[in-house]
């Protein structure tokens, strides 16, 4: 029993002894400890890797070896960790305890007879030992004896300390044991002022992998000097070369940077390779990233002043081919950044998430994902994960500046715009070109004067479709749902598929902002679409009660004059399941107008309803109900009962739908409760029962382009000696 404690002690202390090493130098080759200095890894043509820190000479290192860089912290706590896991309690070792320490008996010592002695015996007063050190009974030993027991050492013999004998190693390593290295740039909070540089010029990825890595630089580099950029500050990790990345992210990992800088920086000009961030072990990572005043979060370095041309700038400051594909990324841009991609005056281009919770976002001037202040996002794609990104003022929640080419096809996403910017598409001034979703759950938000998907305030939004997922577009004030911004058109807008919810106020819920058109808006397929449009909420337009149109034009204003939106005919020539649902509200909130569009599906020959060919009646037995011209000639349409609703359709301007009391009385028995009467511009809802309650044997309904007028049973019995 006594040898096994002492086998157990002996363990614990060699494990012990393992972590004082590790302090002077690196687990195994591929671990750097930030804590000891700046760190700069490159990768050269051939594939040749080399790390260098602080003052020290570079390391080369495996071609293929990842690269782990964390805190002697961290190592030493992780460390410790393993000696009270499982395992230790499955060998039975645990951590080493200060005052139960044994100097280690050898297993195969023989001690002499009477050795053992009971755990109560009472040590003489003078004996300088441990309560329960295993000697001789007589024997005189120093406290920190150094040397191994003899077994053949008679009782009474005094050993002095310097008598030649072996030293135990479990307890001479720690003498031996070299000092910890002086740490370098220490800041509070468990930050460091060192930073990472990762060069890479070779085909074949360079790979890292971040542990509880927290940088502070935020001190670096100032704004004293005006003119064009003050004194540039340090980036905390900076990315350069032609060659791939990888960064796996274990643990809690912060950056903060200084002046111009980005938090992560990978600049267009330095940088054009891919840098991917994940997290693929299993043990959880996150990256809280944070840039400089006019540096992006993750991307690209920013100008205070301009000191090029715009598009030649735009390349200098951005940021492209980022990806990322798991772990919890928080990514925040200083005032006129990005959060992901560019700088101020960088566009963000090549931006793909794929997986992880993503948040990005900035503080003033700038799109959450994609461009700085007046640089663009481009090429944007989502397919996973959970994002949100956030614009601040000018900035898009993901977009520009001019955001186009943004794809969604998964996850779920939620984008708010920046004052007088769209959720999804462009900053002030910007427009959202080629903006295509086709799954996941989809937010978007735009703030006064920005669309909720679209342009921003004088941006048109084109070449939007959405063919699946759930997509809900809220425009701020003056500005389309999906669309334009205020003063900005929307056109070619397509729905294939998917939920649709699009709001404006006082623009378009579909189309144009305030003072600007829709046009060419198409809703097809199964797409189940609600297109609404409400007062504007902005104080300054005092209780002028006009609407944009559900899908068209925004509401017109003109010297003080206020006229609602123009209404325009979706071509819905290709609705077969799908719907679209028009509501109009009042200032209070209440309904003011509502009707519905369905499908154009023919009815099946051998139903009821069916027409017969070339007729323009549906027969309901005796009586007819028919569509004619406003003059009364006869009009081809078409009928189908969808559950207690009889639409009937004909695609005309002008039309008449004319009937009888019978075929009221006939619409009845077959479960029909109303009619929607649907024209080109214009869609109209009759009850059944109420048209029977008024008593007439006829009525009529007209529409007239946007107009409708329900004629009286007098009127409508008028007409009967025209029906045929």
């Amino acid at each position: 029993m006594r040898k096994t404690d002492a086998f157990r002690r002996a363990a614990a202390l060699m494990a012990a002894l393992s972590i004082t090493v590790s302090l002077a130098a690196p687990a195994f080759a591929g671990t750097y400890y930030i804590d000891d200095g700046d760190i700069t890894i490159t990768k050269d043509e051939h594939g040749k890797q080399t790390v260098q820190q602080g003052s020290n000479a570079a390391e080369n290192i495996g071609d293929d070896e990842e690269i782990i860089i964390t805190t002697h912290k961290k190592a030493i706590t992780t460390q410790e960790s393993d000696l009270e896991g499982p395992a230790a309690e499955d060998t039975g070792f645990g951590p080493v305890v200060e005052d139960n320490y044994q100097p280690a008996q050898p297993e195969d010592a023989e001690e002499p007879e009477g050795t053992d002695q009971p755990e109560s015996t009472e040590e003489p007063k003078a004996a300088d030992r441990k309560e329960s050190a295993e000697e001789p009974e007589g024997t005189d030993q120093p406290e920190n004896t150094d040397r191994q027991e003899d077994a053949d050492q008679p009782k009474d013999t005094d050993q002095p300390e310097s008598a030649g004998q072996q030293a135990q190693p479990q307890q001479a390593a720690p003498a031996a044991a070299p000092a910890a290295p002086t740490s370098v740039n220490p800041k509070d909070n468990g930050f460091w002022g060192n930073t990472i540089t990762v060069i890479n010029k070779a085909a074949t990825a360079l790979k890292l992998t971040l542990k509880d890595v927290k940088i502070d630089v935020s001190d670096t580099g100032s704004d004293e000097t005006y003119g064009l950029g003050g004194i540039q500050g340090k980036a905390a990790l900076s990315v350069q070369g032609n060659g791939n990345v990888e960064i796996e992210l274990d643990g809690k990992n912060e950056l903060k940077s200084g002046y111009s800088r980005a938090g992560l920086e990978k600049n267009t000009s330095t940088s054009t390779g891919t840098l991917t961030l994940k997290d693929d072990n299993k043990e959880a990572g996150s990256l809280t990233a944070t840039g400089g005043y006019v540096g992006a979060g993750i991307g690209g370095q920013g100008k205070k002043e301009v000191d090029h041309s715009l598009p030649v700038i735009q390349e200098l400051y951005g940021a492209s081919n980022i990806t990322i594909t798991g772990g919890t990324v928080t990514a925040a841009g200083g005032d006129y950044g990005a959060g992901i991609g560019g700088g101020r005056y960088g566009s963000g281009k090549n931006i793909t998430i794929t997986g992880g919770r993503v948040t990005a976002a900035t503080t003033n001037f700038g799109a959450g994902i994609g461009g700085g202040d007046c640089g663009n996002g481009e090429n944007i794609t989502i397919t996973g994960g959970t994002v949100n990104a956030t614009g601040g003022q000018d900035g898009a929640g993901i977009g520009g500046g001019n955001g186009e080419n943004i794809k969604i096809t998964g996850g779920t996403v939620t984008a708010r715009g920046g004052e007088a910017s769209a959720g999804i598409g462009g900053g002030n001034g910007g427009s959202g070109k080629n903006i295509t979703i086709t799954g996941g759950t989809v937010t978007a938000e735009g703030l006064d004067w920005g669309a909720g998907i679209g342009g921003g305030e004088e941006g048109s939004g084109e070449d939007i479709t959405i063919t699946g997922g759930t997509v809900t577009a809220t425009g701020g004030v003056l500005g389309a749902g999906i669309g334009g911004g205020a003063e900005g058109s929307g056109q070619n807008i397509k729905i294939t598929g998917g939920t649709v919810n699009a709001s404006g106020w006082a623009g378009a819920g579909i189309g144009g902002g305030v003072n600007a058109s829709g046009i060419n808006v198409t809703v097809s397929g199964a797409a189940q679409v609600t297109a609404t449009a409400a007062v504007s909420k902005d104080p300054g337009w005092h209780h002028h009660t006009v609407t944009g149109a559900t899908i068209g034009d925004g509401c017109s204003v003109t010297d003080d004059e206020f006229v609602d939106g123009e209404e325009i005919q979706a071509d819905i020539s290709g609705l077969t399941t799908g719907y679209i649902h028009h509501i109009i509200y009042n200032e209070d909130g209440s309904v003011k107008q509502e009707w519905w569009e369905y499908g154009h599906l023919q009815p099946a020959p051998d139903t009821p309803n069916a027409p017969a060919e070339e007729s323009n009646g549906v027969s309901l037995g005796t009586p007819v109900l028919h569509v004619e011209t406003l003059e009364g000639d006869p009009l081809p349409f078409d009928a189908r009962q969808q559950g207690s609703t009889l639409r009937v359709t004909s695609d005309n301007l002008a039309a008449r739908l004319h009937g009888t009391r019978q075929a009221l009385e006939a619409l009845q028995e077959q479960g029909v409760e109303q009619i929607q009467f649907v024209t080109t511009l214009k869609t109209t809802t009759l009850s059944v029962s109420e048209l029977l309650a008024e008593g007439g044997s006829w009525f009529a309904l007209e529409h007239n382009g946007l107009v409708s007028r329900r004629l009286s049973a007098a009127q409508a019995e008028s007409l009967k000696c025209r029906m045929r």
